[in-house]
């Protein structure tokens, strides 16, 4: 398997793909890999056979943060009272066998 890296006609690297040893490339592609270090977005020269990379990094900003629909507040309401009452009834069974233990001994 190899990777290749695809490329639109100004150069502009577009994604890669791991494809079979025997592959033959189309345009667009290469089997050549950009060194360590390049800024994005890269750029492949077909001529020179070389990758470039941005002057600066490329700096990709957060969209804005969503947070919980009602729907999942509800969820999350109800899973906590759930939980409560799970440990409330485990307390209670508690206490039964502490009574029934001491209730046997008399």
């Amino acid at each position: 398997m190899k990777l290749i890296y695809q490329y639109t006609d100004d150069g502009t690297v577009t994604g890669t793909s791991v494809v079979a040893d025997d592959y033959q490339l189309a345009t667009g592609e290469t089997f050549t890999l950009p060194p360590a270090g390049l800024n994005t977005p890269l750029k492949y020269d077909a001529s020179t056979d070389k990758f470039t990379g941005a002057d600066n990094p490329e700096v990709i900003t957060q969209g804005t943060v969503v947070g919980p629909t009602s729907e999942q507040e509800s969820l999350t309401a109800i899973a906590q009272k759930m939980a409560d009452q799970q440990q409330h009834i485990a307390s209670l069974e508690q206490a039964l066998t502490a009574l029934a233990q001491g209730g046997a001994k008399s």
